[in-house]
């Protein structure tokens, strides 16, 4: 099955922007089976086929669901018939009833229920950290040589701006006074491309950008992983609560992909499935293996205190509400009984 990818690319949803006001839930029609306690011996979904939604059409994105699909994961639960929709509409084709369960930015969830007052819940993490690098021209070889200089992060006041000034402040620099800020639209390979081209003197990167980079004569002067339940599986409250069985296998056979992901002897196998669905993976992508996996909660799971402190981050830079409270925003009881089912910690323990 080829992936069903409808571009373009997603976009965060900030405080008051996720335009569902209005959006009536559509009615329920499917059959609502009593929730069992799953194992991995006796859970079932009760429904066969199941409609999934993402915002990012990376193959990193998608790589653990869509290998639960090809190892069998989903079947062996009951899920025999998955569709795949990449799409930027995402929360209103949930909202609406066209997806069932979707994979987006934790601050999309949070900022979209609260604009919209409908329930919407998290049920488990997929990335749950993140790079903090900062990557330089040719010539620029410490960080006291990014005095004047220029950098960029996209656009003023969003969330790669903010993790450039901390990053600065790490290396010494005071951001109001020693760096131009200058703004810049699309996405982190258009700041590298800026960066090759000498637009400006560093930008905010990612990994993958590392190659491309160093052959320019560049560098990251700074790489740092950070703690940041970013990334998360949801889907609205009232088809958890007619679809618990199906939340339950979907999230079981979610979690054993990824403790199959993790071992390195699987490497070469995860990619070829990824490649034969017909996503695109160039080789310099595949070096990356291990920083992927670094970034991918193994378990579903993620630290409280680490959520605490990448919603305070986000209600600096305007993405989710002040004071707003997340875990009104997660129903957990599909994880945990995941990770019982597989012998997992409990991740987090409590909310």
């Amino acid at each position: 099955m080829k992936p069903n990818i409808n571009l373009p690319r997603r976009e965060v949803l900030k405080t008051g922007a996720a335009g569902l006001l209005g959006i009536i839930i559509a009615a329920g029609t499917r059959n609502v089976a009593g929730a069992q306690t799953p194992s991995a011996e006796n859970v079932m979904s009760n429904l066969k086929a199941l409609r999934f939604g993402d915002g990012n059409p990376n193959y990193a994105a998608q790589w653990t669901y869509r290998l639960a699909q090809a190892l069998g994961y989903l079947g062996e639960v009951g899920i025999t018939e998955f569709t795949v929709t990449t799409t930027d509409n995402y929360i209103p084709g949930m909202v609406g009833g066209s997806l069932d369960l979707v994979h987006g930015d934790t601050n999309v969830f949070v900022s979209s229920s609260v604009a919209s007052g409908l329930p919407m819940k998290m049920i488990s993490i997929y990335r749950d950290s993140e790079w903090w690098i900062l990557g330089v021209r040719k010539g620029i070889e410490v960080a006291e040589d990014l005095k004047g200089k220029t950098l960029t992060a996209g656009q003023f006041g969003g969330r790669n701006a903010w993790i450039q000034k901390q990053i600065l402040m790490k290396l010494g620099l005071n951001p109001e006074t020693d760096i131009q800020f200058v703004p810049s639209s699309g996405g982190s390979d258009t700041w590298l491309a800026a960066l090759l081209a000498g637009t400006v003197d560093g930008s905010t990167l990612f990994p993958r950008h590392k190659q491309p980079l160093e052959e320019a004569g560049g560098k990251f002067i700074f790489a740092e992983r950070m703690p940041a339940p970013q990334e998360a599986f949801g889907a609205m409250g009232a088809w958890l609560d007619q679809n618990q069985d199906a939340a339950y296998a979907f999230t079981l056979a979610d979690l054993k992909a990824r403790q199959w992901l993790f071992k390195p002897e699987n490497k070469e196998k995860a990619y070829q499935i990824m490649i034969d669905l017909g996503y695109e993976i160039p080789d310099r992508f595949k070096a990356n293996y291990a920083i992927e996996l670094e970034q991918m909660s193994p378990d579903g799971g993620f630290e409280a205190s680490d959520m605490d402190a990448f919603m305070t981050s986000l209600q600096a830079t305007g993405n989710v509400p002040p004071n707003v409270n997340w875990r009104e925003f997660f129903d957990l009881r599909f994880l945990w009984a995941a990770q019982d089912a597989l012998g997992l910690p409990r991740r987090p323990g409590s909310l």
